[in-house]
């Protein structure tokens, strides 16, 4: 059973949280985030070993929120899947939830914690946590698509796992470029690739 979290910590993670939605993690200060959370400086340093164990745990959450709503999203669709035909409209209906231009920023803030994450051991164990958890969500979900028959058995699970997160974040680079593709164009492709590989 998960700890249940101190409200001092919690405020803390939130406040950063909050901050993150407008600001690069080097441009927030100590000062800013005990500020707006109304924390003392001495509480801060007793929840958190320093500021970038209290970014990362922050950097975490909103990663972990992305993880959440994804999978949320395709347990809701795999549930209700009984033909081949149900299978199809549901992920078209996911593929174009997660790749929305207005997930653009969330595509920023996981590509950014991923970066940070490659030279910090501390980081990278807790954000390979919440990848390790969405990864197994979607293997469990391709083989429990593949056991009410309706996805093909001759691909690996976890590389379809992987493969679904690689195109989901890798949208992003066309986020940043002035002449942007046409998202149906890129929801179309994604549909026939879907259609190809993953259905029998």
């Amino acid at each position: 059973m998960p700890t249940k979290i101190h409200p001092t910590k919690a405020l803390l993670i939130s406040t950063t949280v909050n901050l993150l939605a407008t600001k690069l993690p080097g441009e927030i200060a100590v000062d800013e985030i005990l500020e707006a959370s109304g924390i003392s400086k001495g509480s801060l340093y007793h929840h958190f070993e320093d500021l970038g164990e209290l970014l990362e745990v922050a950097q975490v959450e909103i990663y972990a929120a992305w993880v959440d709503r994804s999978v949320e999203a395709l347990v809701g669709m795999i549930a209700k899947v009984k033909t081949r035909e149900d299978i199809v409209n549901g992920l078209k209906i996911v593929t174009r939830f997660t790749q929305d231009k207005k997930y653009s920023n969330t595509r920023f803030q996981r590509a950014r914690a991923i970066a940070a994450a490659e030279h910090n051991p501390r980081f990278k164990k807790r954000l390979a946590e919440e990848q390790t958890r969405l990864t197994d969500a979607l293997i469990d979900l391709i083989n429990e698509a593949r056991n009410k028959g309706v996805y093909a058995k001759d691909f690996d699970a976890h590389a379809g796992a992987v493969l679904v997160q690689a195109y989901t974040l890798g949208m992003i680079v066309d986020d940043f470029v002035d002449n942007q593709m046409d998202p149906e164009a890129w929801y179309d492709l994604i549909d026939k690739v879907v259609d190809k590989v993953f259905l029998v």
